[in-house]
């Protein structure tokens, strides 16, 4: 059985989404799904077979659904655009939180009204479990469907993203709490359950988070390849490049694509790279015997034990780095350096050919233009006050390595 754990993290909730795609499109079926906050919300429209509907909600969220609160103005708030009549404003519904002790959430509460089945859940052959903490028994609750009580699985749903902000509310007659604060990342739920293969999504939200056993799961981990945003920016234009970074970063894990920035597909084994070394000739490796500021050796020998180290750690690679890992980190800098369009699935050898062409357009159009070239544009970014420049060291190396 495979099942699926989606990281609690508010607004951060949107990534779930772009991973869940790419699930989808590699065509893995998923027979679970545990969750957290927002991971238990995204899980419950999954298992009903809503995901076009979680997507949807996602792609236009605001603040407006889900607390009591005017878009505009927090807009005009986040960019310091308040006049006199709108602090006056601010001012008073400020008051009217504190007074009622948190954000009124009541259109969370209705968005769950309108979005969530519960007949449609449990008649779902899918598990689904979340996790919240009942702070007036002062105890965490990790549950699946079957143990809620018919009629509250909403309540549940609420009670598993209910934050210390929001307005202080009974649900049955208890308080509860995000369940963040006792395992915003429930893998022990479906691992409890019998799941020995898990997809686990990361967002980093704040909360608790249990150290995973991989002696004791088979798991892949989606983690954000960038900075996903607040888990209280509840925004679209974030919502929508979260889900898309989260399909990407979720096909790269999925397919076991390379590459740290960009998403690049490689069906070539090792030798394939190693070759790709020894086919660099003695000219262009006392070039780069120059650029790493190497030693007086010449040959395959000061390539091998000095300057391939040398540029893995100036790639950031750990120290076992592979060559493959190697030429792809140097094929991302130039790729990056020439603002090739990072969301896409690219072929080593067809990244190459792409920059290779733009390099050669580039070229020419700085000619014509009287712009500065390739090299000059390296060297614009070089801080003269160094001594020795990684990046511009790594840019050059790429250069020759890869097509002079």
């Amino acid at each position: 059985m495979m099942g699926l754990v989606l990281e609690g993290g508010g607004a951060k909730g949107s990534y779930h989404v772009g991973v869940y795609k790419a699930i989808l499109d590699t065509g893995i079926e998923i027979q679970g799904i545990a969750g957290t906050s927002a991971g238990a919300l995204n899980g419950a429209m999954i298992v009903q077979g809503d995901f076009d509907i979680c997507y949807d909600l996602w792609k236009d969220i605001s603040y407006s659904k889900v607390i009591e609160a005017d878009d505009e103005e927090i807009q005009k708030l986040q960019e310091l655009k308040l006049n006199r009549d709108d602090l006056k404003i601010l001012g008073e519904k400020l008051r009217t939180v504190i007074a009622d002790r948190g954000f009124d959430i009541a259109p969370f509460k209705r968005l769950l009204d309108l979005y969530i089945d519960e007949d449609r859940i449990r008649r779902s052959d899918k598990d689904l479990g979340m996790v919240t903490v009942n702070l007036t028994d002062f105890k965490p609750i990790e549950v699946f469907k079957e143990d809620i009580p018919y009629g509250q699985l909403k309540d549940y749903l609420l009670a598993s993203a209910y934050l210390p902000t929001f307005k202080t509310e009974k649900l049955g007659g208890k308080i509860y709490l995000d369940g963040a604060f006792y395992d915003n990342l429930p893998f022990t739920l479906l691992q409890k359950k019998g799941y020995k293969d898990l997809i686990i999504v990361r967002t980093h939200g704040r909360g608790i988070v249990r150290k995973l056993n991989r002696d004791e799961v088979n798991a892949l981990v989606v983690s954000p390849s960038e900075d996903i945003g607040k888990s209280y920016k509840y925004e679209s234009h974030m919502a929508r490049k979260n889900i898309k970074l989260g399909y990407y970063d979720g096909l790269k894990v999925l397919r076991n694509l390379k590459g740290r920035y960009y998403y690049i597909e490689s069906s070539r084994d090792e030798d394939y790279y190693l070759n790709l070394l020894l086919s660099i000739d003695d000219e262009k490796i006392e070039k780069l015997t120059d650029i790493v500021h190497g030693p007086s050796l010449s040959g395959k020998r000061v390539l091998f034990e000095y300057i391939v180290p040398k540029l893995g750690q100036g790639l950031g690679l750990s120290e076992d780095f592979s060559y493959e890992e190697l030429l792809v980190g140097l094929l991302e800098k130039k790729a990056e350096q020439l603002e090739i369009p990072r969301f896409k699935i690219y072929d080593f050898e067809d990244l190459l050919q792409i920059i290779r062409k733009k390099e050669v357009v580039d070229n020419v159009d700085n000619v014509d233009n009287g712009g500065p070239s390739t090299l000059e544009k390296i060297i614009e970014k070089v801080d003269l006050a160094a001594i020795f420049n990684k990046d511009e060291m790594i840019l050059q190396a790429g250069d020759i390595i890869l097509y002079e």
